[in-house]
């Protein structure tokens, strides 16, 4: 699998939720995230996704999903690096996670794997500004090595390969070009030409290949049941859209999820409109009198649409890990005699707020308006499209807590003496009546809703 190969330093976040393994191993080792060979003397600690290679207090880790908090080159080196016990060690008295790496990097301390992989090697570097920011360095004027580290990218996710060296005395470092580091470093150096990492999502089917908002559909392939991977289905050009009722298998090989009825559409700034989800200067002569209105001045509005039917490709997301895509195709909902083309309620949608229904086949009275568990009876329509009321309270039984916020993900639809419409979903989201909340002064209760 080809890579391509960046030299960010980043965030070290990735946890390990699958029991250890670990033996001697004299050839090859596999496993769901890595193939490779393994020379003797080294032995191997699988925990998905990290690999550990250790021989005495040598330790090579190859994380295969290294997930970050920012891409800033060269800026994470202090986090990239801080569970490395030698590193941690001589960065001992620096501050924070930026700053000096306490070592000097020449080109010929790289240890070249490949013409697209080389591992940086850190040997400690005394100079005066090094020791000024709190690096701590053996005894004595020889340089010793601490570490050697890599980032690289690839389609699917970005990776690190890490070296250290089991001590937190900096005394008891491997001297630069001893005999046993260089036995060491050819070690890895020979192992790591070895290294293929293998995809860690992968989509190998999707069935039905097409179907109706509000039909389950699901994907088979690997890797679903990534540890702590927030894995979900994504539209590759509707990031909007959110699948309702996700299930992965515990094999991880199938994900099962429900067609979401709408669409979360959000408005651009005065003088843009919203084209294929981004926002694009508005045309002249533009009529914007379907489109979502915009909110106050400063506040990006938002609305519900149901999904709109076409041709697409679909994927599946982790922490910052992604699979291939495959074609999938949203089919036109069965025709009703009363439509819902769009409801919003201003920036938020809570209990008494006013909602506005647009739509078709609305009558001049005995419109009523399901929201999940509630009911909003003979609604007026004056033009026959637009419906307008306040927001019911939604059940104990539909919300759930976030925070310091109450949420509840409801079905609207309309129905009267032509018939019932199609259905759309949308969210509540509001603060919760018993939330403690800040204010000029301090923290005050919140206002009961």
């Amino acid at each position: 699998m080809a890579r391509r190969i960046i030299v960010s330093i980043v965030l070290f976040a990735a946890s390990v939720a699958i029991a250890q393994s670990s033996k001697p191993h004299d050839g090859a080792f596999e496993n769901q995230y890595v193939k490779m060979s393994v020379l003797p003397g080294w032995t191997v600690t699988s925990s998905p996704p990290l690999t550990k290679l250790t021989r005495g207090k040598y330790v090579l880790t190859i994380n295969s999903i290294y997930t970050h908090a920012s891409g800033i080159e060269g800026g994470r080196f202090g986090e990239a690096t801080s569970y490395m016990p030698s590193v941690t060690a001589v960065r001992a008295g620096v501050e924070g996670p930026w700053g000096t790496t306490c070592s000097q990097d020449r080109p010929d301390q790289k240890l070249v794997i490949n013409s697209k992989l080389s591992l940086s090697n850190l040997y400690t570097n005394d100079t005066k500004a090094n020791v000024n920011d709190g690096c701590k360095f053996p005894s004595g004027k020889r340089s010793a090595w601490f570490g050697a580290l890599y980032v690289g990218a690839g389609t699917e996710s970005e990776y690190t390969i890490t070296l250290a060296y089991d001590t937190s005395d900096v005394n008891a470092l491997p001297l630069k070009g001893s005999p046993e580091l260089t036995r060491v470093l050819n070690d890895v150096q020979a192992m790591l030409k070895t290294l293929q990492l293998k995809p860690p999502l992968v989509i190998s089917r999707i069935e039905p290949a097409s179907a109706r908002p509000g039909e389950k559909v699901t994907i088979y392939g690997s890797g679903f049941n990534l540890p702590d991977g927030n894995v979900r289905p994504s539209f590759v050009k509707l990031r909007g859209l959110e699948p309702q009722q996700l299930r992965i298998s515990p094999d991880g090989n199938s994900l099962t999820f429900t067609l979401p009825t709408s669409i979360l559409v959000g408005t651009c700034p005065p003088g843009y409109i919203l084209k294929n989800e981004n926002c694009v200067t508005e045309p002249p002569d533009y009529d914007s009198s379907q489109d979502c209105p915009r909110g106050q001045v400063g506040i990006r509005n938002a609305c519900v649409e149901p999904i709109p039917p076409g041709d697409y490709q679909v994927q599946v997301l982790g922490s910052m890990v992604q699979s291939n895509r495959v074609p999938f195709s949203v089919l036109p909902p069965t025709p009703t005699p009363v439509t819902i083309s769009m409801l919003y309620s201003g920036h938020g949608i809570s209990p008494g707020k006013t909602i506005t229904v647009r739509g078709t086949g609305f009558t001049v009275s005995g419109n009523t308006v399901r929201i999940g568990n509630s009911e909003v009876t003979n609604v007026p329509s004056s033009d026959g499209h637009t419906l307008t009321f306040a927001a019911p309270t939604p059940s104990a039984a539909e919300l759930t807590t976030s925070g310091a916020y109450l949420k509840a993900s409801v079905q609207a639809s309309v129905e009267n003496a032509k018939g019932t419409s199609n259905v759309v979903g949308f969210e509540y989201w509001y603060p919760s009546p018993n939330a403690l909340q800040w204010q000029s002064g301090g923290i005050r209760m919140n206002d009961p809703v």
